[in-house]
C-alpha cells in the first residue's frame, strides 16, 4: 500500500515538473512578428495543398508530430504537383500515457502551427534542424495558412502579414490586396506569393 501511495506520488512530481518545463519553454518562445515577404524569403519551400495524415510519436525519445501534405503546388518551384510532403515537427499532438502510471506531456510548444488532416493549407516551410531534422513553418503559426471558403488567413488573422512590404513593383490588385483585414482572396495571395518569391530568385 505505501508503495503504491509512493508511486502515485512519484508519478504526480513527474507531471507536474514536467507541466513546469513547458511552461518555461512556452514562456520563453516569443514570436517575432513577421510579414508576408519575410516569410517567404526564410521559406524553402511555399506548400499548397491538403493535409492527409497526421501522427505522432517518438524519435531517440525526442517527442515529434508527422504531417504529410499532397502538394499541388509549391511557389517556389522546388516541389512536383500531386507528390506528398513529410516532415516532422518537435512535439506530441496530445499528453500521452507511457503505460507505467506516468504521463508525457511533451506536445507541440505555443507557437508552434498546429495540423489537422482535411485541411487545405499553404505552408510556408523553414528548413530542417541540422541535428534532428525537425521542421516546421517559417515564423511558426505565422507561416501556417488555412484555406477556407476561397480565402486564407493564419492563426493571428494574417495580423501584421503585410506591413512594410515595398509595394514598387506590385499591381494596383496586390496593393489592393494589401489593404484586406483578416482573411484574403486565396488566388489573387497565392499570385502576390509567387511574386515575392521570384523577386528573391
Amino acid at each position: 500500500m505505501r508503495a503504491h501511495s509512493l508511486l502515485k506520488k512519484v508519478s504526480m512530481m513527474f507531471v507536474v515538473v514536467a507541466s513546469l518545463s513547458l511552461a518555461t519553454s512556452a514562456n520563453a518562445m516569443k514570436l517575432k512578428k513577421q510579414n508576408l515577404k519575410q516569410l517567404t524569403d526564410a521559406s524553402q519551400s511555399i506548400i499548397a495543398g491538403e493535409v492527409i495524415k497526421v501522427t505522432d510519436g517518438f524519435d531517440n525519445k525526442r517527442p515529434f508530430t508527422e504531417i504529410t501534405i499532397k502538394v499541388d503546388s509549391d511557389a517556389k518551384g522546388k516541389l512536383k504537383e500531386d507528390s506528398t510532403y513529410t516532415f516532422r515537427q518537435f512535439g506530441l499532438l496530445k499528453p500521452r500515457s507511457m503505460g507505467n502510471g506516468k504521463i508525457y506531456l511533451g506536445v507541440s510548444p505555443e507557437g508552434f502551427a498546429k495540423w489537422n488532416e482535411g485541411e487545405q493549407v499553404v505552408a510556408f516551410m523553414y528548413k530542417p534542424a541540422s541535428i534532428t531534422g525537425f521542421q516546421t513553418t517559417a515564423g511558426m503559426a505565422q507561416g501556417k495558412f488555412v484555406v477556407d471558403n476561397g480565402k486564407v488567413a493564419n492563426q493571428f488573422d494574417n495580423n501584421g502579414l503585410f506591413e512594410n512590404i515595398d509595394t514598387t513593383n506590385l499591381s494596383h490588385e496586390e496593393v489592393n490586396l494589401m489593404t484586406t483585414v483578416g482573411a484574403v482572396d486565396a488566388s489573387a495571395f497565392m499570385s502576390l506569393v509567387g511574386k515575392l518569391a521570384g523577386v528573391q530568385q
